[in-house]
């Protein structure tokens, strides 16, 4: 069972699959292979690369996963706090996917492969960032865990089992997120080309600059309790 957890969460849950959804389809248009938020994909594609010699396919596998593995090792060392708690780190790792994404839309055109992998570390900040926070319950960068547990659900109430109400709607709200963001990216990428990465930052930075506001009101009744 989901414990229960703040409603600020929602936020996440709503945007954050949002700009993951509108990322990984402009990645997947600039280079018409792999993706940079579902590393099961992606090392398949490396596994093909390795088994049929394509040394390209297989060095653009290594790079997602690299630099997205590491950039979730960087939000474990900063986003440092309990769960369930806004922090300024967090505001602040938000920030910075979108000013990844800002600098990914400037060279994605020119150097497709160069924008896909900063694409990866920014989608790697941000779902380390929701990981870490949520304790797992909220990934926001793909959705295989996600249909596992509407999958589940749906053979539970087949059996009229117990069903975790609260998990169902975190599923669905991620799932259409992710697919309406996707949806969206692609309308925005066939218009604007990399520029469609610009409206996936500013999302970004708009949950950043709310957890920001979230944390600070948190910390305060604590401060004025020390004083």
């Amino acid at each position: 069972m989901i414990p229960f957890f703040p409603r600020w969460i929602w936020s996440w849950a709503v945007f954050l699959p949002l700009v993951a959804g509108s990322v990984n389809a402009a990645a997947l248009l600039s280079l018409h292979h792999g993706g940079v938020t579902h590393l099961t994909g992606i090392s398949t594609e490396g596994a093909i690369g390795l088994g049929s010699g394509d040394v390209a396919l297989l060095v653009h596998a290594i790079g997602v996963i690299a630099l997205f593995t590491v950039s979730c090792a960087f939000s474990a060392w900063l986003a440092r706090g309990p769960r369930w708690i806004p922090s300024l780190s967090a505001g602040a790792l938000l920030l910075a996917v979108a000013a990844l994404l800002v600098v990914a839309s400037s060279v994605l055109a020119s150097t497709p492969w160069l924008g896909v992998m900063i694409c990866a570390a920014a989608m790697g900040l941000q779902n380390g960032t929701t990981s870490l926070v949520t304790g797992a319950v909220l990934r926001t960068s793909h959705l295989t865990g996600m249909f596992t547990d509407l999958g589940i659900a749906l053979g539970q109430r087949v059996w009229r089992g117990p069903v975790d109400r609260r998990r169902v709607a975190v599923c669905f709200t991620v799932v259409a997120s992710f697919v309406c963001g996707a949806t969206g990216g692609t309308l925005l990428y066939l218009r604007w080309h990399a520029f469609a990465l610009i409206a996936s930052a500013v999302v970004s930075a708009g949950v950043g600059i709310l957890t920001l506001a979230l944390a600070r009101r948190h910390a305060t009744p604590v401060a004025q309790g020390g004083a």
